[in-house]
């Protein structure tokens, strides 16, 4: 019996004490949430490249009817953005000149520069390791390295993971 009395006490507490609740209003917490392809061929048909926007380095996605290469996707990188591309503000900060970068496989991928790490800023960098990363996880076996090794002439070799927004 002494159950039977408790339960309705309880329950008159709680929505006694829910009454003191105060209603706010809507809290600011910035845009919602996005989904954005970085996963080239398997993602949406296409390659993600990255360029630089506003001095952030970001993914671009474009179009491709089947995979390409990490090598491939340095090479399409290197031509710069498109037409349409740098009318949306994107940019490339890979110096200009270079003709080809090599690539080697492994975990980790290899990246090796025709010159000193030293000549890229750090967004040129970051403009090549993240597009290696997201070509060589295209393949759908990501590697277990979170980075890339850039090799320099003089055989320096760094290692760095992606720093892209």
């Amino acid at each position: 019996m002494r159950k039977t009395r408790i339960l309705p006490a309880l329950a008159a507490a709680t929505l006694v004490a829910a009454c003191g609740v105060q209603p706010t209003g809507v809290v600011p917490a910035g845009p919602g949430p996005s989904i954005r392809a970085t996963s080239g061929a398997k993602g949406l048909g296409g390659t993600t490249l990255y360029f630089v926007s506003e001095g952030r380095v970001i993914p671009v996605t474009r179009p491709s009817e089947s995979y390409i290469s990490a090598e491939g996707a340095i090479t399409m990188l290197l031509k710069g953005p498109t037409e349409r591309e740098a009318a949306q503000g994107l940019t490339t900060f890979i110096p200009p000149g270079l003709d080809r970068i090599a690539v080697y496989p492994g975990d980790p991928s290899s990246l090796a520069l025709p010159f000193s790490v030293r000549k890229f800023s750090n967004q040129a960098i970051n403009q090549l390791i993240c597009t290696v990363i997201a070509a060589t996880t295209a393949t759908g076996r990501a590697p277990n390295s979170p980075g890339v090794n850039v090799i320099s002439p003089n055989e320096e070799v760094y290692f760095q993971s992606c720093k892209a927004d």
